[in-house]
């Protein structure tokens, strides 16, 4: 059961007053569904008042309008704001005041946000009744809709917090501020916007500003992290460091690649436990173990929680591997691409005992000045791997022709893959870039 209109807007009008806000709330009129509600945002390109009329064809159930621009006519609920993103996450802070929560778990950090939170979600459901974002949403008005749909018997709130430029993790605290915080990792992410990666660890550890924070699980391997929480009282380190509370061993005897398979042990219960989960990269070892932590914290043991990832599924672009027939693989990791991620994956590629791996990689973006350098950086991965498919200018200015195979777009790339595929005996395909250059598309067309 949700909150109705009348709790959470008080100047609804009464025939409206006891009809309940949907579990699921919809800036993009393309994506709503039958009885959901949809918000009409104004945007620098659009203005979302043009498509109410798609969202009430799409079985819109309320509208969210600004003031002064509600539609005439309709029979559904229609809640006017003086400004809609600004005003509706009012709504939701107050929200969760009055909601009786045991947690709200903030997760953010340069990469492995939405891996953590997935993860999360397993680990937690079979124990506490908890409500999360469905995708990544990461921004005010993704956290707003995410709490908006949040049902009274929720117990835990999981959100994910994302930032491209300073200021943005400090607005979601100050708005939903959570009590136990995890941080993924500082990486040069968004750069344009930051600056540095020293601006990326400032803005991060916004969320640890939270009034109500009691528990801060961060990524001890990550050196920026480690050194800020060092001395916190309240923080806990996991990691393959030593001195982390929660140590990730790499034991691999009795499982490959491309499964993920590691020991997660706690050092201070003497805790152990295996988790293996159909997903790609060592990598991905430290999104799953920060879920396993943030459990333990609230009383699950790590076996249940290994237990609970053992059908873990990577989502869509963030390490998914397809098995194809004949032993052959691809590697799905075409949402997104900073260098840390990047490294990280190819790494785990080019440790691939055989012969016949194809990369298709796409320039990674918004990393300001340095862009070529992180690009050059990783030359030396690249060369460990058999055709290499470059797609951007990036990439070619930072390696000049080469061996690699240079392609101006996802279509070109795809052409070249195919080709390649044809003439050679390949092993394995791992599909990593910056979302807007498109390679799912390769994915798409080759799984």
């Amino acid at each position: 059961m949700n909150f109705t209109l009348k709790e959470l807007f008080a100047d609804v009008p009464g025939k409206w007053a006891d009809v309940e806000f949907p579990s699921h709330l919809a800036t993009d009129s393309r994506e709503v569904s039958e009885g959901d509600a949809f918000v009409a945002l104004e945007g620098e390109k659009t203005d979302g008042h043009k498509y109410i009329p798609q969202a009430l064809q799409n079985g819109a159930g309320l509208l969210i309008v600004r003031k002064g621009k509600a539609p005439e006519g309709v029979n559904v609920p229609v809640v006017e704001l003086e400004n809609p993103e600004r005003d509706l996450a009012e709504t939701a802070s107050r929200k969760l005041k009055a909601h009786d929560l045991q947690e709200i778990i903030g997760i953010t950090g340069s990469v492995g946000k939405t891996t953590a939170r997935a993860a999360l979600q397993k680990v937690l459901a079979p124990h506490f009744r908890i409500h999360a974002p469905e995708r990544s949403l990461n921004t005010l008005i993704g956290c707003t809709a995410t709490i908006m749909g949040m049902q009274k018997e929720t117990e835990i709130l999981i959100l994910e917090f994302g930032a491209n430029k300073p200021g943005e993790i400090k607005e979601l605290t100050e708005y939903f501020p959570p009590s136990i915080a995890i941080l993924t990792a500082i990486a040069p992410v968004h750069l344009e916007g930051f600056g540095s990666v020293e601006g990326v660890l400032h803005e991060k550890i916004e969320i640890t500003r939270s009034p109500l924070i009691r528990k801060i699980i961060f990524n001890n391997d990550n050196e920026y992290l480690s050194k800020e929480f060092s001395y916190v009282v309240k923080s806990m380190g996991v990691g393959e460091a030593k001195d982390s509370d929660f140590v990730i061993s790499h034991d691999t005897s009795g499982y490959s690649l491309p499964a993920l398979s590691f020991v997660l042990a706690h050092r201070q219960t003497q805790e152990i436990a295996r988790i293996t989960v159909n997903i790609w990269g060592r990598h991905n070892a430290m999104p799953l173990s920060l879920a396993a932590a943030a459990g333990h914290e609230l009383g699950i043991g790590l076996q249940d929680s290994a237990d609970g990832l053992k059908d873990f599924q990577a989502l869509t672009g963030r390490g998914r591997v397809i098995t194809l027939d004949g032993g052959k693989f691809i590697v799905d990791d075409a949402y997104n691409a900073n260098p840390a991620s990047m490294r990280a994956s190819l790494e785990t590629f080019a440790g691939i005992d055989s012969p016949g791996k194809i990369a298709v990689l796409g320039e990674m973006r918004e990393l300001g000045e340095n862009a070529a350098k992180y690009h050059a950086d990783l030359r030396p991965l690249l060369e460990r791997i058999d055709y290499v498919v470059l797609v951007g200018d990036i990439w070619r200015n930072a390696l000049g022709d080469g061996e690699y195979i240079f392609a101006s777009d996802w279509q070109e790339a795809l052409r070249d893959t195919e080709r390649i595929m044809k003439a050679e005996d390949w092993c394995g395909l791992l599909v990593k870039g910056s979302n807007s250059i498109g390679l799912s598309n390769i994915v798409r067309a080759l799984s």
